[in-house]
């Protein structure tokens, strides 16, 4: 068998420029964009095509380590490119099973293989090619992730606007849901933009805010605290009734607090 599985991988070899250019023909028919990265993605599949042929006679440990290293290498590298996504990639996964698996049947009925020892090289095909492709989308997974996590941050920054109304006091409204991110760029952004603008009152509008359980409260009374450390005094208004019921459920005593019904009024008295 391991003369067969060698001389079955010189083979897919042999045929491996003319298969990488198959595959990518009907890649570039199926994603236009895809023609104009040709010249990088070619040797790539070219690359990609001897990799499954070598990994058909290596013994599981060796071959696991080289899928898992050009998996985590190529994978890195195509993650950072705009155009391509791990959609477009994987659509490709079918055409290597396809391509390299019709040499091996052609190869295996030359040799007069059994039934059982082709059953054998197609599992093993299948079990490369899946380890091919986990270990290609891991850095797309984690590239997905890194972006999301940038993206969130500055959403949060963004979702904490703070909006001066002469040189002692701004307006901070707080509209939509508090989760934890949004919460950790509050507390920081709040007080540095305080001692910044060196205000002397803060009044942070809730009125627009729609969550209202208990992180949120926690939020709100540290937030305050640590205003009142730096020397700006916070005024509050639009507290809903829900807020109101929250806050003295868990005990916060925001009685030091100025607080109002509206927006107008907390302007009014600072004013």
């Amino acid at each position: 068998m391991k003369e067969l599985l060698i001389r079955l991988s010189d083979k897919v070899i042999e045929n491996a420029e003319q298969l990488a250019m198959l595959i990518t023909r009907q890649q570039n028919e199926r994603y236009p964009l895809m023609k104009r990265l040709e010249e990088e993605l070619y040797p790539a599949r070219v690359e990609l095509v001897k990799l499954y042929a070598n990994a058909l006679k290596l013994e599981e440990t060796e071959r696991v380590e080289q899928l898992r290293q050009w998996g985590l290498e190529s994978g890195t590298h195509f993650a950072k490119e705009e155009s391509i996504s791990l959609d477009m990639m994987l659509r490709e996964v079918p055409e290597y099973r396809a391509y390299i698996g019709t040499v091996l049947k052609h190869e295996g009925i030359n040799s007069h293989i059994s039934a059982e020892d082709m059953y054998d090289l197609t599992t093993a095909l299948d079990t490369i090619v899946n380890e091919v492709v986990y270990y290609f989308s891991l850095p797309f997974v984690h590239h997905e992730k890194e972006m999301l996590k940038i993206s969130q941050a500055a959403i949060a920054e963004l979702s904490v606007p703070i909006a001066s109304i002469n040189d002692t006091t701004a307006i901070l409204p707080l509209i939509g849901v508090m989760d934890f991110n949004r919460g950790s760029v509050l507390q920081e952004k709040v007080l540095k933009e305080a001692v910044r603008l060196n205000l002397e009152y803060l009044i942070v509008d809730l009125s627009g805010l729609q969550t209202t359980d208990t992180y949120v409260s926690q939020q709100l009374f540290i937030l305050f605290e640590s205003l009142s450390l730096v020397g700006t005094t916070p005024v509050v208004s639009g507290i809903t009734p829900e807020i109101a019921q929250t806050l003295v459920g868990l005990g916060l005593n925001f009685g030091a607090i100025k607080s109002f019904a509206t927006l107008k009024q907390a302007i009014r008295y600072v004013a």
